[in-house]
């Protein structure tokens, strides 16, 4: 499955990486697309009426002055919608995540509704979905008019997006977690990773530190997220590593010492595999698109 999560023929889109568009019930067949939108995450407002959608194995509804996060590998699938429904959704590709430094706190807002599988929706005080709507058209302004600057812009916008959903998570209640001493252990993981990721990539140091099995963290991850401890930390390494190639002047070797891996090889390697070329093409890739910009 590709990375490019829409068709040229959807507007709002920049690179087949990036939409936000406003929906409504005659549109309805737009976002169903986004079932094939297996590598995203994806973000839905709800500014009036109500849209039913089918998600894993839960059908949800998600209301006006709701806010609904769809991680990947569990997109979501349009059941029905009012007659009066509008919405406003933004889908990003795990590709464009990968480049964004600011994004470190993707992997914690994606698994709200995973967290929170009998009430997944979050309820948005007028205020805060005042916050997320004028966010996701800013969104749409920057890629319905395109500079060479459109990339650093939403990456810079994706960012802001992203602490604003942690400070509204912050007071989101947690009573309707389901499994809680499973999810507790989860969300313990995250923050853990998110502190420690830099130097520590195996997954025994975070079970011992949790004083579980490595085994047995493994199952809950796979279990809330779909996706394994591994992947978490890559994710977090990807992000630091595109980030300090893009920004410092520190040489491949010291982004290696930096990240705490056993060698220069090792971390080229490692990039290689997760990005498909080397730190080094990275960096001049990035450099020449700096370049070309000016």
């Amino acid at each position: 499955m590709t990375d490019s999560i829409l068709s040229s023929s959807i507007s709002n889109t920049w690179q087949g990486l990036i939409t936000c568009q406003q929906i409504d019930h005659s549109l309805k067949a737009d976002l169903s697309q986004m079932k094939s939108f297996v590598n995203s995450h994806m973000y839905c407002l709800v500014e009036r009426g109500w849209v039913s959608v089918q998600f894993g194995k839960y059908e949800v509804k998600i209301s006006a002055s709701e806010f609904m996060i769809f991680p990947p590998h569990i997109p979501p699938f349009v059941l029905s919608t009012s007659d009066d429904f509008r919405a406003i959704y933004l889908a990003v590709s795990s590709n464009f995540i990968l480049d964004c430094p600011s994004a470190r706190y993707v992997s914690h807002t994606s698994t709200y509704s995973l967290l929170h599988e009998s009430s997944p929706c979050i309820s948005l005080s007028p205020k805060d979905q005042e916050t997320i709507s004028n966010t996701m058209e800013m969104f749409m302004q920057r890629m319905s008019s395109p500079t060479p600057y459109t990339k650093d812009a939403l990456q810079s916008l994706y960012g802001l997006f992203l602490s604003d959903l942690m400070a509204i998570f912050d007071t989101a209640p947690v009573h309707s977690i389901e499994n809680q001493s499973g999810f507790k252990l989860f969300v313990e993981f995250n923050r853990l990773l998110l502190a420690d990721f830099c130097e520590h990539h195996e997954v025994s140091y975070y079970a011992q530190r949790m004083g579980i099995s490595s085994r047995y963290l493994s199952m809950i991850v796979k279990q809330v997220s779909h996706t394994t401890v591994a992947a978490y930390i890559n994710q977090h390494l990807m992000l630091e590593a595109c980030w300090l190639l893009k920004t410092s002047e520190h040489n491949i070797q010291e982004i290696s010492d930096l990240l705490h891996f056993a060698d220069q090889a090792s971390f080229s390697k490692f990039f290689k595999r997760q990005k498909g070329l080397s730190p080094l093409q990275y960096r001049k890739m990035e450099h020449s698109s700096k370049m070309r910009a000016k």
